[in-house]
């Protein structure tokens, strides 16, 4: 396991190279390193106290949704170290969710299933908030006279706006209907049964089938839990809301760290909002490193920023969002491991 967690860390090192040697090249070095020079860095040091205050808001978010008598900072410790193993594992952004789970239930003795529940809860309920954003985000956009969107892009903008809302309906579908989630479970198990089944000998289908059916009968037990917590759910509501708005203002701030101002709040939105969701696309690259990069500079430049200004505002948002992030969630593991 050790060996695993430390080359995903490498693989992650290396994509990372690549992204900030393909940015550089296309800026060039003494440029982007005279731009470098000119940022506002007060501005910069804000750009990580807002998503310092993002990543308080969600783990707030999680905390409201939990029945866990437990303190806020283990609290932001745990989902930091979930931060860490989403960022550095290809699997759709939630590998890390299985972790803050155990962490939870191993610090307080709750079930697996009612810790993972609340995991869950709070990564479906932060889906609401940015899919509102979306759509505010796209209305916005037609009260830009002066972009022209074309078929293709207006096509592309409400493919992903769909694809957002289609991922949050199945999610409360599978909520809503356990025996249909059921059935999801068992045909996936029996289409993937001869895959696993090359690499665990002695895979026994039927045996695992009755014990994802034992696991699904406990989480939906631990959803209906929360689901009777109105009050939380309302109050974790709005604290996603927040903490999705600071993680806005941190890429804002980060403009205007560099003197742009003249970003329209569409732009940046949509922008963002896209930018998170090609993240979710490619299961074979940790936290979307390199496609959410790439989009999100590409995007800025569809909307009217120079080239120069939209490379180096996604290396700083992402530095702060991605790498910051991960560098003190590895920290707060590598705590939790020595303590142990």
């Amino acid at each position: 396991m050790e060996q695993y967690g430390k080359r995903n860390i490498l693989f992650v090192l290396i994509i990372g190279a690549i992204i900030f040697a393909v940015f550089i090249n296309q800026v060039g070095p003494a440029r982007l390193i005279s731009l470098m020079g000119n940022v506002n860095k007060p501005l910069v040091l804000l750009v990580l106290v807002f998503n310092l205050f993002n990543v308080f808001a969600f783990t707030k978010t999680w905390q409201l949704l939990s029945s866990a008598d437990i303190s806020f900072s283990k609290l932001f410790k745990f989902y930091m170290v979930g931060a860490f193993i989403s960022n550095i594992t290809p699997s759709f952004g939630t590998g890390g969710e299985p972790v803050k789970a155990m962490l939870l239930g191993k610090e307080t003795g709750m079930s697996k299933a009612e810790c993972f529940a609340g995991v869950v809860s709070q990564r479906m309920l932060n889906m609401f908030p940015f899919l509102i954003l979306s759509i505010l985000g796209f209305i916005l956009l037609f009260f830009r006279p002066e972009l022209r969107l074309g078929t293709w892009e207006l096509i592309a903008l409400l493919f992903s706006l769909l694809l957002g809302i289609g991922i949050f309906v199945l999610l409360i579908y599978f909520y809503i209907r356990k025996d249909k989630l059921s059935s999801f479970v068992h045909f996936s198990i029996r289409f993937l049964a001869p895959f696993i089944g090359l690499i665990k000998k002695g895979f026994d289908e039927k045996a695992y089938s009755e014990a994802v059916e034992e696991s699904i009968n406990s989480f939906h037990g631990g959803l209906r839990s929360i689901h009777s917590n109105k009050k939380g759910i309302l109050q974790a509501v709005v604290f996603s809301f927040i903490g999705w708005c600071f993680d806005i203002l941190a890429i804002y701030t980060v403009f205007l760290s560099l003197g742009n101002v003249s970003l329209h709040i569409s732009v940046l939105i949509i922008t963002y909002t896209i930018s998170m969701m090609s993240g979710w696309l490619p299961l074979f690259l940790p936290g979307g490193l390199g496609i959410t990069d790439g989009t999100m500079a590409v995007l800025f430049v569809y909307g009217g920023v120079p080239l120069e200004i939209a490379v180096l505002a996604t290396l700083l948002y992402r530095l702060a969002s991605y790498w910051f992030n991960t560098l003190l969630g590895g920290y707060y593991l590598m705590m939790s491991l020595n303590s142990d």
